[in-house]
């Protein structure tokens, strides 16, 4: 990536050791790339996200009082750009169609393949740049 900017990932899991793993397998394979806020409490991450930019919400899809698409739609409401990877224990069909239809980035099953994770963080982050390239190219078209 050309962007010398961080990429802020907000990481909400109601289990612990989700968390710590998660948040140390990105740390080690991006380092001082990612800006990472970790937490366990979804009301903690949302209230993160009403106050800061999210480029990437990484969220469980079953957490107490909050369900994973509410954390999407919190996300999207202050940053239509964020772009969100679902973590889960348990999937259906209906559910993963309803984390698409809401325009979920991806669906990774828990236990989560840390290859996978750093794979679909990478993806997102490329993502990210080639859409923010696009903008500042179309603000310089309309300028000059």
């Amino acid at each position: 990536m050309t962007s010398t900017r961080k990429t802020s990932i907000v990481l909400v899991d109601d289990e612990p050791c989700v968390v710590r793993v998660a948040q140390a397998l990105l740390s080690r394979s991006f380092g001082n790339a990612l800006d990472i806020y970790s937490t366990t409490d979804a009301g903690d991450a949302s209230d993160y996200l009403s106050k800061r930019r999210c480029d990437i919400l990484i969220s469980d899809m079953e957490m107490p009082g909050v369900h994973g698409i509410e954390m999407l739609k919190r996300a999207r409401k202050y940053n239509t750009w964020t772009r969100v990877i679902f973590m889960t224990a348990h999937s259906t069909w209906d559910r993963i169609g309803e984390a698409i239809e809401h325009g979920a980035a991806d669906y990774l099953l828990k236990p989560v393949d840390h290859d996978q994770l750093i794979s679909v963080v990478q993806q997102e982050r490329e993502r990210l740049e080639r859409w923010q390239g696009a903008v500042r190219g179309s603000l310089r078209l309309a300028v000059s």
